[in-house]
């Protein structure tokens, strides 16, 4: 008895071959594709979630953090003798607990100026939390002005005035002390509190300066973090490199192209809008100074602190040296009182003087009529008349006296009682000026 062999023909396995050669490519392209897709979901909100925590870190520390050197997500601030501007995500640091965050590359724009006090507003160094915002104030006045019982007044404020050198009536942060108008150093209860180059000044203004004096740049310095756009580096705040699903250009190394070769000597990474191709799989976030300038509101912040104070006490301070120059006026105002009173004296004088010549008249006239036996009896009304309107000279003149009397009262009452308003006025505008420095000085 034959048996028949069971199997497949070669017809049936060439077919059963062909369906799977065009099956599974599809398939590991399908599979390819929807892995990506789920990597880049998983990557990108990684990368958002560490943007938010960088933001957060920005807002309590006044500065962003350094890279970390290794996944381990620790920043480290130097590397070597260098600066390290480039390395990977600090979660550690930011307390950001997604240890997968640690694959990210990171990089923060840092561009130090010198240590010197000077130097400070020029300071670009994201990752240092530094005092560089030095707005412009009125110097207070010292000796304080006071009131002086004449006038000119002796110790009123100087006459507004701005000068090239620090000793300037209106010029920068100022100690009152003319031989070291900078103090070295910041005290909160100091008068004025001093708050220049300390560390207990720094808020975020200073990072907002920061942001702003390194837009000016927009094509990145040389050794100066960047993404590369085109044949243009432009400058960013902070980049931070997803490495994608697959090693792309296959050299070993999971990021790709200028995110493989960034470093601390060349801080260029991808263009974030760099398009995905067979070799670069790879995501950017990067962050702009505009963009961290914009979002934090720096632009109402900078124009308020640099401007708003010194117009306050500008204000307060031509208004306080109005004060006294009216009050001064006010003091030509007795002067011309007590004039008033000397010359309703006299005139006073002159009254009584002319009421003694009216009398002598009213004599003559009675020894004239005598002699001429009542011929003349006609100069007696007229020594009368004469003796009336110098009466009424008296009483207008004495009336003026006391007149002049009551104005000059009221002229040094007004004169005296302009004092309290002028010291308020000093007191006023030295408390702008304190105040001020006092709230730069504890952070605010």
């Amino acid at each position: 008895m034959k048996h028949r062999m069971l199997g497949f023909t070669l017809v049936e396995l060439s077919l059963v071959l062909l369906a799977l050669g065009l099956i599974l490519p599809g398939a590991v392209i399908f599979w390819q594709l929807s892995e990506r897709h789920r990597v880049a979901a998983v990557q990108m909100d990684a990368q958002q979630q560490s943007r938010q925590a960088l933001l957060g870190y920005l807002h309590s520390h006044y500065r962003l953090p350094c890279p970390a050197a290794d996944a381990n997500g620790v920043e480290s601030c130097t590397d070597g003798a260098a600066i390290r501007q480039v390395g990977y995500l600090p979660w550690r640091t930011l307390n950001l607990p997604r240890p997968e965050a640690g694959r990210l590359r990171y990089g923060v724009y840092r561009e130090p100026s010198g240590a010197t006090m000077a130097a400070a507003p020029s300071d670009r160094d994201l990752a240092v939390a530094r005092d560089r915002m030095n707005p412009l104030r009125v110097r207070t006045p010292s000796p304080k002005p006071q009131n002086h019982t004449e006038a000119p007044n002796p110790n009123a404020p100087p006459i507004p005035e701005v000068l090239s050198s620090l000793n300037s009536v209106l010029g920068v942060t100022q100690s009152g002390n003319d031989a070291a108008p900078l103090n070295p150093a910041c005290d909160a209860a100091g008068d004025p509190a001093c708050p220049l180059g300390v560390v207990n000044a720094v808020n975020l203004i200073d990072i907002c300066l920061a942001l702003n004096t390194a837009s000016d740049a927009l094509v990145a310095p040389a050794g100066r973090l960047a993404t590369q756009v085109g044949a243009t580096r432009r400058t960013a705040a902070f980049v931070i490199a997803a490495p994608g699903l697959l090693d792309a250009q296959g050299n070993g190394q999971a990021f790709d192209g200028a995110n493989a070769t960034a470093s601390n000597a060349d801080p260029t990474f991808a263009s974030p809008s760099q398009a995905v191709t067979e070799q670069y799989d790879d995501i950017v976030l990067a962050a702009s100074h505009t963009e961290l300038f914009a979002e934090l509101q720096c632009g109402a912040a900078l124009s308020a602190i640099s401007h708003a104070h010194f117009n306050v006490a500008t204000g307060a301070f031509v208004m306080e040296r109005a004060m006294y120059d009216y009050r001064d006026q006010l003091y030509i105002a007795v002067v011309l009182a007590r004039a008033d009173v000397a010359a309703a004296a006299a005139g006073a004088l002159s009254a009584a003087a002319g009421s003694l010549d009216a009398a002598k008249e009213m004599v003559s006239a009675v020894a004239d009529t005598t002699m001429s036996v009542g011929a003349r009896a006609f100069q007696i009304a007229l020594a009368a008349v004469g003796i009336g309107l110098a009466v009424a000279s008296d009483i207008a003149a004495a009336a003026a006296v006391v007149d002049a009397a009551l104005s000059l009262a009221e002229a040094e009452d007004v004169f005296n009682g302009f004092a309290t308003r002028t010291t308020a006025m000093t007191e006023l505008s030295r408390d702008i000026n304190t105040n001020a420095l006092r709230a730069d000085a504890i952070g605010h």
